[in-house]
């Protein structure tokens, strides 16, 4: 099983040049946690979270979101097996991993989708016992 069969395809993006407050409320509005940042050709140029978003409060005062967002964040391919992606949600304490085909953003996996998939695998184990 690959990826692709799992990710949520054509995730709501933002672009790096949009004013922070966009980003925002984009999250309030999909209660979402993190957002892919695209840009004009769909290239994965970053990603901005909650965690970024939060600075706010401190002494950031970014204005955009390219000021806040994460830069050449850890993706992963389409067609990359699944263990890869539970590999790096876990290794790295994410709670989604960006999904690419040729640097092109198609697909993000969180560890929502996961879920299904590991809930199939204990109810296999449990007839097969």
């Amino acid at each position: 099983m690959d990826i692709r069969t799992i990710m949520s395809p054509e995730p709501i993006s933002a672009r790096p040049e949009w004013p922070v407050r966009r980003a925002l409320e984009l999250l309030v509005q999909h209660s979402i946690s993190g957002l892919p940042v695209v840009d004009g050709e769909n290239r994965i140029v970053g990603v901005v979270s909650e965690r970024d978003l939060m600075a706010l409060f401190g002494s950031s005062s970014a204005k955009d979101v390219a000021a806040l967002m994460t830069r050449d964040p850890i993706t992963l391919a389409a067609d990359a097996p699944l263990v890869d992606a539970v590999d790096c949600l876990m290794a790295y304490d994410f709670r989604r991993v960006l999904v690419h085909e040729g640097g092109k953003l198609v697909g993000v996996v969180s560890r929502a989708d996961l879920m299904p998939v590991i809930l199939e695998l204990l109810l296999e184990r449990d007839t097969s016992a």
